[in-house]
């Protein structure tokens, strides 16, 4: 089962860009770091800029940019741009039996679970900022 890797690219893109030099770096050079294709980076980074996570520039000496300082980044922002709602499982993919005492209630039961658990994740991530990102790797 594949995970959705956006949000590790995500942080990772916005790490590399709080650390970088000059503050910008373009799709290419991006996707290098991630090592993946630069058509990745490039849709991650619309997420990000329409969540007014970052600012790009076209154009000879363009890429993106930080809109903002990493200590004002949390992960809960960036997990939100790139994955949408927190959602730590999926439904049934069929309708359990009715007839079942299981299937009549789990999936009312599951809800209740995941929407908690969603819940102190979102305040886990929301606690953390990118700055605590970067922070953490420089000490690595």
């Amino acid at each position: 089962m594949a995970q959705n890797c956006r949000f590790a690219f995500a942080v990772h893109v916005l790490s590399a860009l709080a650390l970088s030099e000059d503050g910008a770096m373009n799709s290419e050079q991006l996707a290098e770091t991630v090592n993946t294709n630069p058509v990745v980076i490039r849709r991650l980074l619309l997420d990000l800029r329409e969540a007014d996570l970052l600012v790009t520039q076209r154009g000879p000496g363009g890429g993106a940019k930080l809109a903002h300082p990493a200590a004002q980044i949390s992960l809960a922002q960036i997990f939100k741009a790139v994955s949408g709602e927190f959602q730590l499982f999926g439904e049934h993919p069929n309708e359990p039996a009715k007839a079942c005492c299981v299937g009549r209630s789990i999936k009312t039961v599951l809800e209740g679970v995941a929407h908690k658990a969603a819940q102190c994740v979102e305040q886990e991530y929301a606690a953390i900022s990118l700055a605590d990102v970067v922070k953490q790797l420089q000490n690595n």
